[in-house]
């Protein structure tokens, strides 16, 4: 016998959504099971039940598709935005396959934006509390190596990458979700952010893409 699993977890499988947005539209009353409305807790079997998301019959995903995208700042981590903000769907219009981003990256925060419609593989980044992501950071001054030591957290390391003429390039990693608001964390720590950059996450990097570019990862 085939063990139901929960909706938005089925949603996620098959590439329409995140896990966190699935939830989103069964919340919002967009999501239907054998005809009934479904609510969070649902579960189903797919392909037995007949599940549709706004409107539409859920199917699995042909095949998946893994991006690395470098995110310019200014640019909002979403493939759509009310307030009519550029986002990531300006740069993935050759991008036939549905995707998603993996997790997020702050608005003025450029870097490394992992997209697929893989939801096993999205779950994997959100979830793991190993995962390295490294920031390459740019704050003013210059700053004593035991003040950046006092930083450090089991799940966060940094070091002094490069010293300029009045300000310091900082390497930070932080493996999971040690560190929430690393900005924040920074500035509350008397750290002046100038320039914050994700340039890897769990070995996968930038390579030698430029603001707006992308590549396929090959797994």
């Amino acid at each position: 016998m085939v063990e139901k699993e929960r909706v938005q977890k089925i949603i996620a499988h098959t590439g329409i959504a995140s896990r966190r947005k699935s939830e989103e539209l069964i919340t919002q009353g967009f999501v239907t099971i054998n005809g009934r409305v479904a609510k969070l807790g649902d579960k189903a079997v797919f392909r037995k039940d007949h599940i549709k998301v706004q409107g539409k019959l859920l199917q699995q995903a042909e095949s998946f598709v893994y991006i690395a995208f470098y995110k310019p700042q200014g640019v909002i981590a979403t493939l759509s935005d009310p307030e009519g903000r550029k986002n990531l769907s300006y740069f993935l219009k050759n991008v036939k396959t549905r995707v998603f981003p993996v997790g997020r990256l702050e608005y003025n925060t450029d870097g490394l934006v992992l997209l697929t419609n893989d939801g096993n593989w999205a779950q994997r980044f959100q979830k793991g509390k190993d995962i390295p992501r490294v920031y390459d950071i740019k704050v003013k001054g210059h700053f004593a190596a035991e003040a950046l030591m006092s930083l450090e957290r089991p799940a966060l390391r940094i070091k002094t990458m490069q010293k300029l003429k009045s300000k310091t390039r900082i390497e930070i990693i932080i493996k999971g979700h040690g560190v929430s608001d690393l900005k924040t964390f920074l500035s509350r720590k008397g750290f002046f952010v100038e320039r914050m950059c994700l340039k890897s996450i769990d070995g996968i990097t930038l390579k030698n893409l430029r603001p707006g570019e992308y590549y396929y990862i090959e797994l």
